[in-house]
């Protein structure tokens, strides 16, 4: 199995709480009734390149048994070159770079979320 890669977030900063942080949107994918399974977009309203053709739109995440912890389910980039969404995955070069871009505008707004690869 390969490796999974997760979001931790300090227990005062869960996710399902926060609705935008800097530039970056979270909303529910799967319904607010729904206790297993959670899934959450964080979505950037004001898409920065991180190459010379792709932006980072999107990442998914969901629940898992710890608390503080979210899968990382794909990461949505827009290709302006093809003029396509692209995903990729935590463990690829450029979803690395997402997920540190990510990491950064958040600790800017004192949101604290660390990446780490096969939880606990």
């Amino acid at each position: 199995m390969g490796s999974a890669f997760f979001l931790e977030f300090d227990a005062y900063d869960n996710p399902m709480q926060l609705s935008k942080v800097g530039n970056w949107v979270i909303t529910f994918i799967s319904p607010k009734d729904q206790e297993h399974q959670v899934q959450l977009a964080i979505t950037n309203v004001l898409p920065r390149q991180i190459s010379a053709q792709l932006q980072p739109r999107r990442i998914v995440i969901q629940q898992s048994a710890d608390a503080q912890q979210w899968q990382i389910q794909q990461i949505e980039c827009f290709d302006s070159q093809t003029n396509q969404e692209i995903s990729f995955q935590a463990k690829d070069t450029i979803g690395q770079t997402v997920i540190q871009r990510v990491i950064q505008e958040f600790d800017k707004y004192d949101v604290s979320i660390q990446l780490i690869e096969n939880g606990k």
